[in-house]
């Protein structure tokens, strides 16, 4: 069955995502290398791969991997045909990317500079990223 069709999964994966965000919201951190450890499972979980994407931190990849599951096809076959997949000429996994940082942005009330969301290519980066921004709230 695909994560699409199975609603306890995708429940699954919410619920542990809240987890790890109301766990970013409430905890005072000294580094983003700390933050990453709860930023990183956030991210997993909002794409589905928590406990199948181990030690991949590259946001293109762990994208394309996502799309790749809900669709039940390797990771090369599912880029294949999803690299033409609309009329702007952006790709399943470029979406899922835009709509990961915004929902980072939204949930811990932080903005990115503009430009910068470019050079957000891996969870690390991130979690610097928002890191910082945390720590200007403050």
């Amino acid at each position: 069955m695909s994560i699409i069709k199975n609603k306890d999964g995708l429940l699954f994966y919410q619920r542990e995502a809240e987890k790890y965000m109301r766990q970013m919201r409430e905890r005072p951190f000294d580094s983003g290398q700390e933050l990453h450890q709860y930023l990183y499972p956030y991210i997993l979980c909002k794409y589905s791969l928590i406990n199948e994407a181990p030690d991949v931190y590259e946001l293109d990849d762990l994208a394309e991997l996502s799309v790749a599951k809900t669709i039940r096809l390797s990771k090369t076959d599912a880029f294949h045909a999803d690299s033409a997949s609309s009329c702007e000429g952006t790709t399943s996994a470029m979406n899922k990317k835009v709509l990961l940082l915004m929902a980072i942005q939204r949930e811990l009330e932080i903005r990115f500079p503009a430009g910068t969301t470019a050079d957000l290519t891996d969870t690390y980066k991130i979690a610097d990223a928002v890191f910082a921004l945390l720590q200007q709230k403050k």
